[in-house]
């Protein structure tokens, strides 16, 4: 049995998340989270440089320099840490997303999905990796993938909410999950081949046409 407490984050439950905050009261309290917060940051890096599969628990314990020991006192094992960092940056995502105000059309509507894609890449790539890179879930078995079920239904949920006013039939959740994969894969497909011997100005002013013609082929796809 595993002891999650991070410090106003959420943790693992009947293949959810308990959403509800916790402090941590105590010195020891506060010490499990820290020795938590290092797990996590460990695995999040070695997860977007090795790919899930190939990543052992060993890496993330060398990585944290801490012990196998000290790991599965906090983790049943490398999927529960992984559905962790999932869940923590889905969340990150919607929170992004969530603050669309209303727009006049449905091109501004994906121009700004888009954007908060965008952005999200620029400030969390490590995350936006593990989220995206099909490499890492190539070879999950379907116990992970259930586990991992709630963050993605609840990320394709918010899409969707931002899309309803402009759609008039009920949306097909194949749609959303195709919009959100080609979303994804135009940014880091993007971002994979234009950093290497680009600066961020050259980068920013090469994305803005392809964005535009981007954003005329996504609103073709839902509207037609």
């Amino acid at each position: 049995m595993s002891t999650i407490i991070i410090m106003n984050k959420s943790v693992v439950k009947d293949n959810g998340i308990d959403r509800s905050p916790r402090k941590a009261s105590s010195r020891t309290e506060k010490r499990v989270a820290k020795t938590q917060k290092k797990l996590l940051k460990a695995a999040l890096e070695v997860f977007s440089e090795y790919g899930v599969d190939a990543t052992t628990i060993d890496d993330i314990t060398q990585r944290a320099d801490l012990g196998k020991g000290t790991f599965y006192r906090h983790f049943s094992n490398k999927s529960e840490i992984m559905t962790y960092l999932v869940d923590q940056a889905i969340e990150k995502l919607i929170e992004k997303l969530a603050v669309l105000e209303s727009t006049a059309t449905i091109e501004e509507a994906l121009e700004f999905i888009i954007n908060v894609h965008y952005c999200f890449f620029l400030e969390n790539q490590e995350e936006f990796i593990l989220l995206f890179q099909g490499r890492l879930f190539l070879k999950l078995d379907r116990r992970i993938t259930e586990q991992m079920e709630g963050p993605f239904n609840r990320y394709f949920e918010a899409i969707e909410k931002l899309l309803a006013p402009y759609v008039r039939e009920k949306m097909d959740i194949l749609r959303i999950r195709r919009f959100a994969c080609a979303v994804a894969g135009f940014v880091f497909g993007f971002f994979s081949f234009s950093m290497i011997g680009m600066d961020f100005e050259e980068i920013e002013n090469g994305i803005k046409p392809l964005r535009q013609s981007f954003v005329k082929s996504l609103s073709s796809f839902w509207t037609h």
